[in-house]
């Protein structure tokens, strides 16, 4: 297998920081969502909404062979 050239190397460094945001994202949400369940909060608040909205804009940004995996919780 030959060396990744380093344009292929800055690609798949962007790739990893993209699905970092992602995962990171999704765990900010699920802290929220346990937090404030654990709170007895039962409606959506402000606070999910923005972090759920993340979640959204950070799959949004993910490269097209990585949503199918994000969709199954990557």
């Amino acid at each position: 297998m030959p060396k990744p050239t380093r344009e292929e190397l800055a690609v798949y460094a962007d790739e990893n920081r993209l699905v970092a945001v992602y995962q990171r994202a999704k765990a900010d949400l699920a802290e929220n969502t346990a937090r404030e369940a654990a709170a007895g909060i039962t409606h959506e608040t402000a606070e999910y909404q923005r972090l759920n909205q993340a979640v959204i804009d950070a799959e949004k940004q993910l490269p097209k062979r990585f949503k199918k995996a994000a969709k199954r919780g990557l």
